[in-house]
């Protein structure tokens, strides 16, 4: 498992998401080491260098290390704008297209990022919502030449962006639609967040049990979704901002992070208070129900009510539960 792939390895059936420790840092080494477009760097690593791992695994992976090395640098980037612009005015004639692209590759920043502080110091003026509507609409930028070099970056970035946010969030939503086709498939009964927004929730996890079940032998009373790779510091996070709330109003649950996770982070002393990490569906196999089943009753002990409004008859069907001694010993 920590080996280095081969540059020739590997097969959709062969691709790993739980990583080790050392794998794990490769990884991230190649990330840091990298020279040129995330986007690029993106290909190097899901077609040459860990072909055996879980591709998106691997996205996920560059954009936690991006996302954190622009976090480093952001108190720099009002200073950078003026020299990006000053850059652009100065080779604009010189090249046809891609200048941003090879500025973005000479400064090491997102094609997108770029364009943001270039536009800020250009617009100096204008509001910061107009940047965002200017690197949305490129079209609508005054100089035809950087507006065209604007939609080349905002194409050629896969960390930032409208497309690249449109398709996460597309991501995270089949995501969420699999975790409930794979939980009714299991005979699961559960409220979604927009069931428990209504009954007036405010934070709420994808899924939340009507009756909990057994995994493994432990209790589960929610499933949280995620499209991502579970890292450990990523995972401190969402226990801190989501996981903790959810075990303190509703008990322990699972949480599953499709893209695999770091071998570290199931472990975790931080998922004591009651918290599951998985890379996938739980199995069934794995799983015990307290079923409601309707117990016999001799006809003459069923109580029948007489509805004065309507003369309708209302027959009272009185349920149990109907489960092991020793499961109901682990439920409560």
């Amino acid at each position: 498992m920590s080996q280095v792939p081969g540059l020739a390895g590997g097969n959709e059936q062969q691709m790993r998401k739980i990583l080790s420790g050392g794998e794990y840092n490769r990884i991230c080494q190649f990330i840091n080491g990298f020279h040129g477009l995330a986007i690029d760097c993106e290909f190097e690593l899901r077609n040459r260098f860990f072909r055996d791992v879980e591709p998106m695994a691997l996205t996920c992976i560059l954009q936690s290390e991006l996302f954190n090395r622009a976090r480093g640098h952001h108190w720099k980037q009002d200073q950078r704008g003026k020299k990006l612009l000053k850059v652009y005015e100065e080779q604009k004639n010189l090249y046809d297209n891609a200048l941003l692209i090879r500025m973005a590759c000479v400064e090491a920043l997102n094609p997108v990022a770029l364009c943001r502080m270039l536009l800020q110091e250009k617009y100096k003026a204008r509001h910061r919502s107009h940047i965002s509507q200017l690197l949305r609409h490129p079209h609508l930028i005054d100089d035809p030449r950087l507006a065209a070099n604007v939609q080349q970056c905002i194409i050629s970035d896969n960390q930032e962006g409208s497309i690249t946010d449109l398709r996460r969030r597309i991501m995270g939503e089949e995501y969420e639609l699999k975790l409930k086709n794979l939980a009714k498939d299991a005979g699961i009964h559960f409220y979604d967040e927009q069931d428990l927004r209504r009954m007036g929730y405010d934070k709420t996890p994808d899924i939340k049990m009507i009756l909990p079940f057994l995994y493994r032998g432990s209790v589960i009373n929610w499933i949280e979704s995620k499209a991502n790779f579970g890292d450990t510091k990523a995972h401190k996070f969402n226990i801190q901002q989501q996981l903790q709330s959810y075990c303190n109003r509703f008990g322990p649950g699972i949480i599953i992070y499709w893209f695999g996770y770091h071998e570290e982070t199931p472990s975790l002393p931080d998922n004591n208070i009651g918290i599951t990490v998985l890379a996938d569906f739980p199995a069934k196999k794995d799983l015990v129900f307290m079923h409601l089943a309707q117990e016999e009753f001799p006809a003459e002990t069923l109580a029948t009510k007489e509805d004065s409004s309507t003369g309708s008859q209302l027959l009272g069907e009185p349920f149990v539960a109907e489960c092991p001694t020793k499961e109901l010993k682990k439920l409560s």
